[in-house]
């Protein structure tokens, strides 16, 4: 339950960090063409805390994800074969 949960948030938050980048990329080119320096450091700090503070919500829950994964990599998919490793 709580994987599922922290699972959704985090893809929540990858969306809206990825959105908010763009977001501001297009409007710092816009700026950079209307000549308007103002206008680029404007929307930069308009959308900044947001578009960072969920990138660090999704860095954060990636994290705590990575909890949730690693039991499951450690059970070899096949228990019965030994891998060795092979010498030239």
């Amino acid at each position: 339950m709580a994987e599922k949960v922290i699972s959704t948030v985090f893809r929540i938050s990858v969306a809206l960090f990825l959105l908010g980048g763009l977001v501001i990329v297009i409007l710092q080119g816009v700026g950079l063409v209307l000549g308007d320096g103002d206008f680029v450091t404007g929307s930069e700090e308009a959308l900044a805390p947001w578009a960072y503070g969920s990138a660090g919500v999704a860095g954060l829950l990636a994290f705590a994800l990575s909890y949730f994964h690693h039991a499951d990599a450690e059970t070899p998919a096949d228990a019965d074969t030994v891998v060795t490793p092979e010498h030239a």
